[in-house]
């Protein structure tokens, strides 16, 4: 795991000490981290059943049945 830098130290850098494409890309890899864990997450057994009861409803709303699989 990466050590969080205080907000001294980034206030430094930000004033002019690294370029703006540099700090740019530390942005970008933290967001495709982000993106990447989230995307790797199972989605939750509530949710997933709130979506089929929200499907059955659609379903007997236009009266068409479960589609096969």
């Amino acid at each position: 795991m990466m050590n969080k830098p205080n907000a001294q130290s980034v206030n430094k850098r930000l004033n002019g000490q690294v370029p703006a494409d540099v700090v740019q890309d530390g942005i970008a890899l933290r967001l495709r981290e982000l993106y990447s864990n989230i995307e790797n997450e199972g989605i939750p057994d509530n949710l997933l059943l709130l979506l089929e009861k929200l499907d059955e409803a659609e379903r007997a709303q236009t009266g068409k049945q479960t589609p096969e699989v």
